[in-house]
């Protein structure tokens, strides 16, 4: 399965990249208030992206507050257990010899791509977010 190893290499490389840049955040922000983005569309447009404050949301987690990660931005909650739950099952599916996350993934895609019900209240969830963020001027 050559699509399932470069399936686990680019989550390799995107779990390791938003440690580091979670991390290197945690160093930057400590005792500081200062906002640094990398987001463009908000540097190019002023307007947050749905997924603006996401790394604001997942360093008041860290900190234990999780009711201002919720209300900073509720994908911050979606992308901590990822970071969490992912690299777990990379290591369990490396250790036990199976594919057992690039069959879901491949299953969960197959399913999305096919029933057009599944990724509409997704698409609306996204967007009522990205209204909440415009809202907060996030």
């Amino acid at each position: 399965m050559k699509s399932s190893k470069k399936l686990y290499w680019i989550l390799v490389i995107l779990s390791l990249a938003c440690y580091a840049w979670i991390g290197s955040q945690i160093i930057h922000t400590h005792g500081h208030e200062e906002e640094l983005t990398l987001c463009i569309f908000k540097n190019v447009t002023g307007i947050p992206c749905p997924s603006c404050g996401t790394t604001r949301s997942l360093l008041m987690l860290i900190a234990g507050n999780a009711e201002k990660s919720l209300m900073i931005n509720p994908l911050g909650l979606i992308a901590a257990l990822s970071l969490l739950i992912i690299p777990a099952w990379m290591i369990t599916d490396a250790v036990t010899h199976k594919n057992t996350l690039a069959k879901f993934f491949l299953v969960a895609e197959q399913k999305i791509k096919t029933q057009k019900i599944l990724y509409m209240p997704l698409v609306a969830l996204v967007l009522i977010n990205w209204g909440w963020n415009i809202l907060k001027d996030l």
